[in-house]
């Protein structure tokens, strides 16, 4: 469960609104419930909000799907609907999910110790591979939130950098949620596996055909992933709690969140950093900052702003190029993954058939189910860290990118 999250931040800073409401063509705001105007008077939520009646019918459903992020956060955020008087209560929020996650990385990492210590192999990959996506996804909510702590320039766009960084922080937190689901999956399965094999194993001792050290053994393995399964659970909640925070639910709701959709290996072909420089460019929140600042006239000013600007794409170029040479290592761990996935298949299915025939120790068959479940959750794991890195490849497109 590590190579998580790339990007995260959440909240607003904002100019005076009637200015935002000059600039902007549909400014972020809260979602409109009644006629604001006599010709809005008759009208339904969703045409006083510009959605179409199915449309507007699922985002107010109590389901949250990936492709409703933007909106929801758009229409739903408090921190977005409320922009400058917010500010300070959404930073301490995200202080608040930094510290969380900084504890549940704590606690994952010690109990990654006792298993590393206790040559617990199997849970050993878990408690690792949670601890790295809750370090991840803490260390990019922190630089977000300093990011967030910094002045902000006049300018025509505030509201709608902070509304896209919102609603990709919300799209981090759901993809950590739906990785860190399908983990539970897996353990789940392991607990049942080791259940059975410990009974079977306690069975065979009474017949002569295991040893206590075998029975033992098993037993240790199905506490272990029954504490993972605790340990789990508890992180899916606390991640929830955030996700539908940043989406407008309030705290102690409890909506359906839907599937992350899976790495998509088209989308490669179609990205291209050279030619995607120009959206990107368009896009970028620094760069129309410089664009807007005040500059002098003379030839050396001049000069100095054409370096600084050129020296400003050029860092961009390189920063897209980056992520797209990380979209290409991630594709290669996916494929990897695969192919080690299918190997890991055929063994334990061969080994599922000979511990059925008694061929097979009880020790071995546990290596082989081990095995099996590490590979499903190195695969798991490369879809989820691919599709995260196609995902921030956009958004840098869509502006969230460095352009130092």
């Amino acid at each position: 469960m590590h190579h998580m999250t790339r990007t995260l931040q959440c909240s607003v800073v904002s100019l005076l609104a009637v200015t935002l409401a000059l600039e902007f063509c549909a400014p972020a705001q809260a979602a409109v419930l009644s006629a604001q105007e006599p010709g809005d008077v008759g009208k339904s939520q969703a045409e006083l909000n510009g959605y179409s009646e199915a449309r507007w019918a699922e985002l107010m459903d109590n389901t949250l799907n990936y492709e409703e992020i933007n909106d929801l956060v758009h229409n739903f955020n408090p921190a977005i609907t409320s922009a400058w008087s917010n500010l300070n209560d959404s930073i301490d929020l995200m202080d608040t999910i930094v510290d969380n996650l900084k504890s549940r990385q704590r606690e994952m990492a010690d109990l990654k110790q006792d298993a590393q210590a206790s040559k617990d192999y199997g849970n050993y990959g878990y408690f690792y591979m949670q601890e790295m996506i809750l370090q991840k996804a803490s260390n990019t909510l922190a630089d977000s939130t300093d990011k967030l702590r910094r002045p902000v320039t006049a300018s025509n766009r505030p509201l709608r950098v902070a509304e896209r960084q919102a609603a990709s922080g919300a799209k981090q937190l759901m993809i950590a949620y739906n990785a860190l689901l399908r983990q539970r999956a897996i353990v789940a399965e392991s607990v049942q596996m080791y259940e059975k094999l410990f009974q079977d194993t306690q069975l065979m001792q009474v017949q002569g055909l295991a040893t206590a050290t075998d029975v033992l053994k098993v037993q240790s393995s199905l506490l272990s992933s029954q504490s993972t399964l605790a340990t789990i659970d508890t992180n899916l909640i606390q991640l929830k709690e955030n996700l539908i925070l940043l989406c407008g639910w309030k705290a102690g709701a409890d909506p359906v969140i839907g599937e992350t959709p899976a790495a998509d290996l088209s989308r490669i072909d179609a990205m291209d950093p050279e030619a995607d420089l120009t959206r990107a460019i368009a896009n970028n929140g620094s760069i129309i900052d410089f664009h807007h600042e005040k500059h002098y006239h003379s030839s050396t000013a001049m000069e100095a702003r054409d370096a600084t600007e050129a020296e400003m794409y050029q860092n961009l170029l390189t920063n897209l190029k980056q992520q797209y040479q990380t979209i290409l290592a991630d594709k290669a761990a996916y494929e990897g993954a695969v192919s080690g996935l299918q190997a890991a298949e055929m063994t334990k299915n061969a080994a599922d058939v000979q511990y059925q025939l008694g061929m097979l120790s009880a020790a071995n068959y546990l290596g082989a189910l081990t095995q099996y479940q590490q590979a499903r959750t190195q695969m798991d794991t490369a879809d989820s860290t691919l599709f995260q890195a196609m995902e921030s490849y956009d958004w840098m497109l869509a502006g969230n990118a460095s352009v130092e």
